[in-house]
């Protein structure tokens, strides 16, 4: 069976425990998710061959691709962001109006699903209409999980706390020289580090108020030379605030793997893809055996305090596998099947819907004029479901979130 990411044993466990006493439907509603990809070969023991999704469990909301940063590490506006020459008037100018998602929430409903909405951007917060956008979907009794740089988060962290269960905020460093230098802003003056100070302690005092465990707060990190020696300091700072704390061990692909992904893609599909190059990048240049002793180290302090384990994405555990993460693109470590394009619906910024937040060159259909159970196994969907499942993943595949992480 082929390897699938899963919530690690420890002080998340107990949280999740306790979170089952506060609000049930959240918690089953991801411990659901998570049981479906683990048994998706024993519930289709002929193969994935048909192409039919399962009902939606993940809704993956790109409310917006405005953003006010340009951390290095991204692909849409990092070093090679496809996004760097889009003017942000044209990327205002084609978001979804809330009025049509009011609409396709409903319709989600309707078909009988009862996703995780995960919403991300982009900067979400930009995004004018998006605390609108959390009560319609949190009065559906829907769990969301916000994604954020910490943006705007401090002015509305009641909202927040009301409506979302899990509060993902992105923190590369432990103060503002290491952070902000990896997650620059847009404009030379910006500090995002203190906008993600305010976040946390926001997040922290409105749940204390409100004497509620949620929203489970889960910093991401992004493992790089710019915080590679500051690792365990910026675990310390942030286990002050979370429950537990992602390192991704950075998703990219090499130019070599990106041309190969491209013809394999045309040959695939008939069209040539376009957004993988903004994740072509180089992460040779530090010493990667320097992460397992990080990671090691991280993980004494929460066993020391029983509370916020740090969870590496992928998970590999020996500084072989990570010396190869980081210099050989090819090796997928035994992520070799994808089940997340069966469960999840990936929704870009303007409706257009792809099965996959690596492949949004591949729409299936858009949000604003089609039905949604319709596209959501239509031909295109299909077809591109059996491509993946009888011949394999493609090369961008091999450093994926939606293959190696949640």
């Amino acid at each position: 069976m082929a390897i699938r990411s899963r919530i690690p044993p420890g002080g998340f466990v107990r949280t999740l425990a306790a979170a089952l006493d506060e609000d049930g439907i959240a918690t089953r509603t991801f411990l659901r998710y998570q049981a479906l990809k683990e048994f998706f070969n024993l519930r289709h023991p002929l193969g994935a061959r048909h192409g039919k999704g399962d009902g939606v469990q993940l809704i993956s909301l790109r409310i917006t691709d405005r953003c006010n940063l340009r951390c290095h590490s991204c692909g849409q506006w990092g070093d090679n962001g496809y996004l760097l020459d889009t003017p942000s008037r044209e990327l205002r100018r084609r978001e979804v109006p809330i009025e049509i998602y009011r609409r396709f929430i409903n319709e989600i409903v309707t078909a009988g699903w009862s996703p995780i909405w995960y919403v991300w951007g982009g900067e979400p917060m930009l995004y004018p209409g998006i605390l609108e956008v959390f009560r319609a979907i949190h009065e559906k009794r829907m769990p969301i999980s916000l994604v954020t740089n910490g943006t705007r988060v401090a002015a509305h962290a009641k909202e927040i706390v009301e409506t979302c269960r899990v509060f993902y905020i992105s923190v590369d460093g432990p103060n503002a020289a290491i952070h902000n230098r990896q997650r620059p802003g847009a404009g030379e003056t910006a500090d995002n580090f203190r906008e993600v100070v305010a976040a946390l302690e926001a997040i922290r005092e409105e749940k204390k108020r409100r004497g509620s465990i949620y929203p489970l707060v889960v910093p991401l990190s992004c493992v790089t030379s710019y915080n590679i020696d500051h690792l365990v300091d910026l675990y310390r700072f942030v286990a002050e605030y979370a429950d537990a704390h992602i390192l991704y061990l950075t998703w990219w692909i090499d130019p070599e793997s990106a041309e190969e992904h491209s013809r394999e893609f045309e040959r695939r599909f008939g069209f040539q893809p376009r957004t993988h190059l903004g994740w072509i990048g180089s992460w040779k240049d530090f010493d990667h055996r320097l992460v397992a002793e990080k990671l090691e180290a991280m993980r004494g302090l929460s066993r020391a305090s029983g509370r916020c384990p740090p969870i590496p994405m992928p998970a590999l555990k020996t500084r072989e596998e990570i010396e190869r993460y980081y210099t050989n693109h090819a090796d997928d470590f035994g992520y070799d099947q994808c089940v997340s394009i069966f469960m999840t619906m990936e929704i870009d910024s303007n409706g257009n819907v792809s099965l996959c937040r690596d492949y949004h060159d591949y729409v299936i259909g858009n949000i604003a004029r089609d039905d949604v159970r319709t596209m959501w196994n239509n031909e295109r969907a299909r077809r591109f479901r059996r491509s993946i499942s009888t011949e394999g993943i493609l090369p961008a595949c091999r450093r994926c979130c939606g293959l190696m992480g949640f």
